[in-house]
């Protein structure tokens, strides 16, 4: 097998694969021992096995050499290991030689997993004889998907597989909360098994105290026989029924805290068993998905309510500037012609010429605005020159305007052609970052950048704007969604919306760098404007 395949082959596994020396020394360490022990790689090659035992263990390292240089296998015996916080863990151990291309043992191979997790996997095998179970969580699978498709919240989704969990474990009350986004604590509860008096009495929920923040903070469940006497039991309400037997499953999708699902009160009075565990942790990945999903929903809420806004702000700024500029361009022009013909009724010829020339300058100053304007809602030179041209065009006139002596545009898209969405949102970004650095910035110094190249990554194609000015700068936190700075909140929805990244990096006297990202998605030459999908690139 090529080494590209078993090194892959070593990454992917839970177990930890360690390899040492017969002078166990380590030699291999994968990423399943570095989730198990604590350590990364660069730290413990090249160090002894031995630093993994307990002090009076540290001994038997030598003698399972000894073993295997011997050729013998060892398969599954238990043993005791250090994690690198010094907590003792209990784990299963199989061992075997390393032969060489000559025949000969020079290392050793040892596999090992927690009990924990070979306990869990027994549950779980377990579980799944009984046809019972397994056709109990296939029904609420079927029922979170129905849940989400025609609510399109995923609550009661959450509320099946709460209910769903209590009678599968035979537990009396059943509680699924769902986590901020942060995954520090429990923001909503979806509760089942309580009656209506002992829900209005409950009170608030716990939100990350006691044992419900240790849950969050854990990748394994949590069974606990007697919940008054652990150390964490704090953090229910005062009312809440008492709780005996309890069983906390994490709901976790990739490294992010989704919720957490608990049961508690066994019915017949006994403890919650490792079946119970594997089953209900079968439900705790469903819920996973539901509540993506309602994260998913609350966040697309809120950049709708955003777009609004922002909308309903661009709408007052076009009123004033219309009512502040154009009109009064306008109106000035009004009244300079209609005192020409008075001039010119009356003879004054040389009022005559003055009246009318102020009239032609006043109407030449509304044929700019109005051209400003128009702009301004949509870039005319977007649909004739493409993003780079259009992008050229503005960051001259922005020149022209706040009077910059040191400005530097660099682009490789000059011939590219974008989604029209892309090349809208993208000059946006780049129209209210040059506003913004002509009101408040105080430089003379700005350099644009838009340049498409590839994500180092993925290899995928994106496409990168900056703007960067050497002016007074300002803290970001403060400012965006404060009244009076909606620009910022703005680029950061339009960013957003067509799936790309937004990062304003600056600081008071250290300048400002607006950037964003936009991945593409080459279209096909058959498409039309109308089947690509924002961020994608044109033809």
């Amino acid at each position: 097998m090529p080494v590209h395949q078993l090194a892959a082959i070593l990454e992917s596994i839970n177990e930890a694969v360690i390899i040492t020396d017969l002078d166990n020394v380590i030699k291999t360490w994968n990423r399943a021992a570095e989730r198990i022990y604590g350590y990364s790689t660069e730290e413990v090659v090249g160090l002894p096995f031995s630093m993994l035992l307990p002090r009076e263990r540290a001994g038997m390292a030598s003698e399972v050499a000894l073993k295997i240089a011997s050729d013998d296998f060892l398969s599954d015996f238990e043993a005791i290991h250090v994690t690198r916080d010094g907590r003792q863990t209990d784990v299963i151990v199989s061992v075997s030689p390393i032969h060489e291309s000559d025949g000969k043992i020079r290392s050793v191979l040892r596999v090992v997993r927690t009990a924990e997790l070979q306990k869990a996997e027994r549950a779980l095998q377990q579980a799944n004889l009984d046809p019972r179970n397994r056709a109990l969580v296939m029904e609420t699978a079927g029922r979170v998907a129905l849940d989400i498709l025609s609510s399109r919240t995923g609550v009661e989704a959450l509320r099946h597989i709460a209910d769903a969990a209590r009678v599968l474990a035979g537990a009396r009350y059943a509680a699924l909360g769902v986590a901020r986004r942060d995954g520090l604590e429990l923001e909503e509860f979806i509760t089942v098994g309580l009656t209506p008096a002992e829900e209005m009495v409950i009170g608030p929920r716990p939100r990350g105290a006691g044992v419900l923040g240790v849950l969050l903070r854990r990748t394994r469940p949590l069974r606990i026989g007697n919940l008054s006497s652990h150390p964490a039991s704090v953090g229910f309400p005062a009312n809440h029924p008492p709780m005996k037997s309890f069983l906390g499953v994490p709901i976790r999708r990739g490294d992010n805290a989704m919720g957490s699902l608990y049961l508690t009160n066994k019915i017949d009075g006994d403890e919650f068993t490792e079946a119970d565990e594997a089953a209900v942790q079968a439900l705790g990945s469903h819920a996973a998905v539901a509540i993506h999903n309602l994260h998913m929903l609350s966040q697309q809420r809120s950049l709708v309510r955003g777009l609004f806004s922002a909308q309903e702000e661009e709408r007052r700024a076009v009123a004033y500037d219309l009512h502040d500029g154009l009109t009064q361009f306008v109106m000035a022009a009004h009244a300079h012609f209609e005192a020409f013909r008075r001039a010119r009724d009356m003879g004054r010829v040389e009022r005559t010429e003055h009246e009318l020339d102020q009239g032609l300058r006043y109407l030449k100053e509304a044929v700019v605005e109005s051209r400003r304007l128009v702009n301004g809602l949509r870039s005319l030179a977007l649909d004739d020159l493409g993003l780079g041209g259009a992008v050229e065009l503005l960051v001259n006139e922005e020149k022209e305007r706040a009077g910059w002596t040191d400005v530097n545009l660099t682009s490789n898209v000059s011939d590219e052609r974008f989604e029209k969405n892309l090349e809208t949102g993208a000059y946006r970004v780049v129209q209210e970052a040059l506003t913004n650095a002509r009101k408040y910035a105080h430089t003379k110094r700005v350099a644009v950048s838009i340049v498409k190249d590839l994500n180092w990554e993925t290899g995928a194609p994106q496409l990168t704007l900056e703007v960067r000015d050497w002016g007074q700068g300002f803290k970001p936190q403060e400012k965006i969604g404060e009244m009076g700075h909606v620009g910022l909140q703005g680029m950061q929805e339009r960013v957003t919306v067509l799936g790309g990244q937004l990062q304003i990096l600056s600081a008071p006297g250290e300048g400002t760098t607006i950037r964003a990202v936009f991945q593409l998605v080459e279209q096909s030459p058959g498409d039309s404007d109308e089947d690509v999908i924002p961020g994608s690139s044109g033809v």
